[in-house]
């Protein structure tokens, strides 16, 4: 069963230029380290709603036994042990980590298309995290899959992957979302054309938080 991994940066200060500094150096020296120990790398992003000064990386393993075995090559690799000391000059890096099941609905198909569909350049995505009801996920997974179909059927929305927390708060589900057209309006308006699937998802997925994410220039899905 497909393991993902998904990090989240925290980089003070909170100025583009400790951002833009952490960035350079995550792609020279974090990346390379990763792939050398078989960390698949699915994408990654800055984040925008909550905290400022965050990314999001997401990455998939095999298995939890492939995971272990990348994490402990990880931390033997000597250009990141060494890059380690340039990274904590002037820069103040918390990073959280949870470990996430693949669900049914993100099916590898999706996650293909998502990583193989040309753009002129980075494509908006949205990360939206909800917190499921005890003994909910069967209907969450069939009705979230239903709205990917909508949605992808529309042209609104294109599901990249989505994933259940392992580790950290129980019945937490994160779906990953292109945005084709760029973020969604932000204006209010009334009614809601998706009712017939949102309303029964709300009595088993009644908490929901949305960010916005833009690729990174080492982030797979653009």
């Amino acid at each position: 069963m497909t393991v993902f991994l998904e990090a989240v940066h925290t980089v003070k200060p909170l100025t583009n230029t400790a951002f833009d500094t952490y960035v350079d150096w995550y792609g020279e020296v974090a990346v390379p380290a990763m792939e050398r120990s078989g960390f698949d790398i699915v994408g990654a992003w800055k984040r925008t709603g909550g905290r400022m000064g965050q990314d999001v990386l997401l990455v998939r393993f095999e298995s939890l036994a492939a995971f272990e075995s990348a994490s402990n090559a990880l931390w033997k690799d000597a250009g990141l042990q060494k890059g380690l000391t340039s990274l904590r000059e002037g820069l103040d890096v918390a990073e959280e980590i949870r470990l996430a099941d693949g669900v049914p609905y993100a099916t590898e198909e999706r996650l293909r298309a998502a990583l193989a569909t040309p753009a002129d350049g980075p494509r908006q995505y949205m990360q939206a995290v909800l917190q499921l009801t005890s003994g909910g996920e069967p209907r969450a997974y069939e009705l979230l899959g239903k709205l990917a179909d909508t949605l992808e059927a529309s042209g609104a929305l294109q599901l990249a992957t989505a994933y259940q927390t392992r580790t950290g708060k129980r019945g937490e589900l994160t779906d990953i979302w292109v945005a084709p057209g760029g973020a969604p309006p932000m204006a209010y308006e009334p009614g809601d054309p998706l009712a017939e699937l949102v309303e029964p998802l709300r009595e088993v997925a009644p908490e929901e938080s949305i960010y916005y994410l833009n690729p990174l220039p080492y982030s797979p899905l653009q």
